[in-house]
């Protein structure tokens, strides 16, 4: 793969082997409950779809589909026969009539084995109808142009980035090849069993499952290297799907409150009317949050409420607020000072 992969795209060292190892690790898939989705990004001829001919050939049972022209249902269908396989996906960005983004739901629950199972009616020939559940766990690869709407999804992908290189020349991928077809018959019939590998401290939880196949796989293959190099890809997204928690309702209110407390440079940590955070989170992100939904989250996040003048206020207390920002893992300098600060003063 590694040739396949020098002969046919720019790909350098590190990203060559996110490829290598994501797809032998297919081949553990009767064995696993998820499995990462792999995005190769980048320009137009750049060499996506080369790695995708790369993957197909060295892939546990790889299926092709491109979304061009494919309602959900059909996608959903290729899905099912790519069942403990590769969905190999051409032009990713966008499936035909997609406005309710059917497809990267698909996606998303095709990550996880328990979530990865469809039903839908079927006619009988008695002209009743009955359900019929079909599963569709398994691997996907797809190249893209655009980031996804779902920010679900990024925290369950590997993302390889393509740039151009016009300095070389390029081989188009040819199975006839002596390596593609020596890797081959490597590959057919291929069991893996992946070792155990630990999960390193400040990486999330959701982002280690996502990398775990690729660093078990690498284990196997005695590559320290590799595990060294993917240490600071999984720093990096533990980092954006903090950011991207950050927009979920509970990070948006949790925002709007450090707004109000932080607003004026020093801490206030004076009441907060529901309406003045409701006016936050439309201002900053444009996102219709009403003063009553605002309350029963800023409770959940351990903020006290109370009636004040005829309205409803949040009681923010230096205690509330550090502990909400511990919960849902929001970081912020201000923060940082009001717990130090706090912690000098206990001290004294």
């Amino acid at each position: 793969m590694r040739t396949a992969l020098s002969h046919s795209t720019g790909l350098k060292d590190r990203d060559q082997k996110l490829v290598v190892y994501w797809t032998l690790a297919t081949h553990a898939l009767p064995s696993l409950n998820t499995f990462p989705l792999l995005a190769l990004l980048g320009k137009m001829g750049t060499g996506k779809s080369q790695t995708l001919s790369v993957v197909e050939n060295f892939s546990r049972h790889p299926g092709q589909l491109s979304l061009r022209g494919m309602t959900g249902p059909a996608i959903r269908d290729k899905f099912v026969e790519c069942y403990e396989g590769t969905a190999i996906v051409e032009e990713a960005d966008q499936a035909w009539k997609d406005a309710d983004s059917t497809f990267e739901n698909l996606l998303s629950d095709r990550y996880q084995r328990q979530s990865a199972t469809a039903s839908h009616k079927v006619a009988r020939n008695d002209k009743t109808w009955e359900t019929l559940s079909q599963k569709y766990f398994g691997a996907s690869i797809l190249h893209r142009r655009i980031p996804f709407r779902d920010a679900a999804l990024d925290g369950r992908t590997i993302c390889v980035r393509f740039r151009a290189d016009s300095s070389r020349k390029y081989r188009p991928f040819d199975t006839r090849d002596p390596w593609n077809v020596e890797g081959k018959l490597l590959v057919e019939n291929l069991v893996v069993e992946l070792p155990e590998v630990e999960q390193p401290d400040g990486i999330a939880a959701r982002i280690f499952n996502t990398y775990s196949p690729l660093l078990a796989v690498a284990r196997l293959c005695g590559d320290e290297d590799f595990e060294k190099q993917a240490l600071g890809r999984m720093q990096q997204d533990t980092l954006e799907l903090r950011e991207a928690q950050s927009s979920e309702p509970d990070g948006l209110v949790l925002g709007a409150i450090v707004e109000a407390v932080f607003g004026a440079g020093t801490p206030d940590f004076r009441n907060i009317k529901l309406s003045t955070l409701s006016e936050s989170i439309w201002r900053n992100h444009r996102f219709p949050f009403r003063p009553r939904q605002i309350g029963p989250i800023a409770r959940e996040l351990g903020f006290e409420t109370k009636p004040s003048h005829g309205v409803t206020v949040i009681v923010p207390t230096p205690a509330a607020l550090l502990g909400a920002c511990d919960e849902c893992g929001y970081t912020e300098d201000t923060i940082d000072k009001l717990r130090q600060d706090l912690l000098n003063a206990s001290n004294r």
